[in-house]
């Protein structure tokens, strides 16, 4: 039986035989829009196969140039975080420039093989128009996080690989480069596109400290969505609507959104005018002193949000960190489709965490959510030290789930 992943990859085929064949860029929902894209502006350049790997520049040129990057320069403990993301999930770590030129990478070892082969490695370039569609590349050009996977690739030695990468800006709004992380299609994480757009975020706010030479920490939006909603700006608390914090928690996951996708995310078929959203938007933006652009709809200020934090420690293997956070589930009674699409993701990647790895703190925590979820009781009853102190709570909470 096949699996999810081997479905999806086989659907991609399909696709892709479908626009090799003639027949047009196919509406199929395997392919993402964006990917779809790309395809049409690369696929007859390079006829749905192309080079062997990506063009590899010079060792001595990348080291010159990762020297002066900004990123290298601006936001030094960079390096750390990502090789600390790799180490525990698996995952290259790349940093490219602007025209795609990975200028810095950590690779576990198992994978430096078959990353040197398809020249994904420092100096290798990965610009649409050097190597099909592909992570870097794709990000880039759309200039927002996107993920590639597997088959939707162009370049046939890429087909086992899936990358997730996102595009950072100069303060100014330039592209400066990208941040990918990637691995083999069936080692394929979901929680690897929140934590690349997390850590592009992270970085932009970063270099525009370094570049104000104020020192100063910026005024942050804090979110708390997880359980009760509450929200600060700076140290001002916030009083927000249910909507306010369903748009701030999706432009916080997501990075931006045009008008259209924002009012797709929000009510999906329900019949509210667009002008409706406009003027939520402008509330919003008094609210937060300016910080919301637009065309496409963006945070200008650093943003923190708990389930965002939440997906990025269970991406980093922290568990128990994790649950820590989770608090309740995501805006509990929202009906907005992306809401309820991020409030599934965020309970069902963290009870597939407690499930393999779980300690009986953390399945406390989150049986306080789900007090009926037996399962994740017992799996962590059944990993527990018999002197664990929280073993009777954990029992007791058991017995509770089991008579209910």
């Amino acid at each position: 039986m096949l699996t999810d992943l081997e479905h999806k990859r086989r659907a991609i085929e399909l696709a892709k035989e479908d626009v090799a064949g003639g027949h047009g860029v196919p509406s199929s929902d395997a392919v993402h829009p964006l990917v779809r894209d790309s395809w049409q502006r690369c696929g007859p350049r390079f006829r749905f196969g192309g080079p062997d790997a990506a063009p590899v520049d010079a060792a001595d040129s990348v080291r010159d140039r990762w020297h002066v990057s900004p990123l290298r320069r601006a936001v030094p403990e960079l390096v750390t975080q990502l090789e600390a993301i790799a180490l525990s999930g698996d995952l290259i770590a790349c940093i490219s420039d602007a025209d795609g030129r990975v200028l810095w990478q950590t690779t576990p070892g198992w994978l430096r093989p078959g990353a040197e082969r398809i020249g994904l490695q420092p100096g290798g370039v990965w610009h649409e128009q050097t190597s099909g569609t592909n992570g870097i590349g794709l990000a880039l050009t759309a200039d927002q996080p996107v993920t590639v996977f597997a088959t939707e690739h162009l370049l046939n030695p890429v087909h086992d690989w899936v990358c997730y990468a996102a595009p950072v800006h100069d303060p100014d709004g330039t592209q400066i480069g990208a941040i990918d992380l990637s691995t083999t299609w069936t080692h394929a994480n979901p929680l690897a596109i929140v934590t690349v757009t997390s850590i592009a975020r992270l970085v932009e706010h970063e270099l525009a400290l370094h570049q104000s030479g104020a020192g100063a920490p910026a005024t942050t939006l804090m979110l708390r969505v997880l359980g009760s909603p509450a929200a600060t700006l700076g140290r001002q608390p916030l009083r927000l609507t249910q909507r306010q914090f369903e748009i701030l928690t999706i432009l916080a996951a997501s990075g931006q959104a045009t008008l259209g996708e924002l009012h797709a995310q929000l009510y999906g078929d329900r019949p509210v005018s667009v002008a409706t959203l406009k003027s939520e938007m402008s509330r919003l933006r008094r609210l937060l002193q300016g910080a919301l652009a637009s065309r496409p709809y963006r945070l200008t200020l650093p943003v923190r949000v708990d389930a965002v934090r939440l997906l990025e420690r269970l991406a980093a293997g922290d568990v128990d960190g994790a649950a820590g956070l989770y608090a309740g589930q995501l805006l509990a009674t929202s009906e907005a489709p992306a809401i309820i699409d991020y409030r599934h993701h965020v309970d069902v990647a963290l009870r597939t965490a407690l499930l393999m790895r779980g300690a009986v703190s953390a399945a406390l925590r989150y049986g306080a959510v789900h007090p009926y979820d037996v399962e994740v009781l017992e799996r962590a009853r059944s990993r527990a030290a018999v002197d664990d102190p929280l073993v009777p709570a954990l029992t007791a909470r058991l017995s509770l789930a089991s008579s209910g």
